[in-house]
């Protein structure tokens, strides 16, 4: 996150964000399956349920600092647009770590950028 809001606009942070997250689950697809097992399912490992916080707040303060992206950016309720960016970049990881053989990233990752930095 603090790599993105060094770049110079706020469509290009944004733009970063998707990216660099559609790149890491392409990469990895396993460790965003861990990642949200561990944000859905907390308690089932008692190892790790003492991160579980630790990472819930680390990312409500990341989404913070994309909401003031929106912000900067000039949405009509940059709130909300964060929240619905977040919701469908999280969406289409969530689609490409379980289907990656037949899920169109390339043209995917084309949309969401038209959709959010294009304005």
């Amino acid at each position: 996150m603090n790599t993105a809001a060094a770049n110079e606009t706020p469509a290009e942070q944004i733009k970063y964000i998707a990216l660099g997250a559609l790149e890491d689950v392409r990469r990895q697809p396993e460790v965003f399956r861990f990642y949200l097992n561990l944000f859905t399912q907390p308690k089932l490992d008692p190892v790790v349920a003492k991160y579980s916080k630790m990472l819930m707040d680390e990312q409500a303060r990341q989404f913070e600092v994309q909401t003031e992206m929106f912000k900067k950016l000039g949405v009509k309720n940059p709130r909300k647009r964060s929240l619905y960016f977040s919701s469908t970049l999280q969406g289409i990881m969530l689609m490409f770590s379980t289907y990656p053989d037949n899920f169109p990233l390339e043209e995917v990752k084309a949309q969401i950028i038209e959709e959010f930095c294009c304005l």
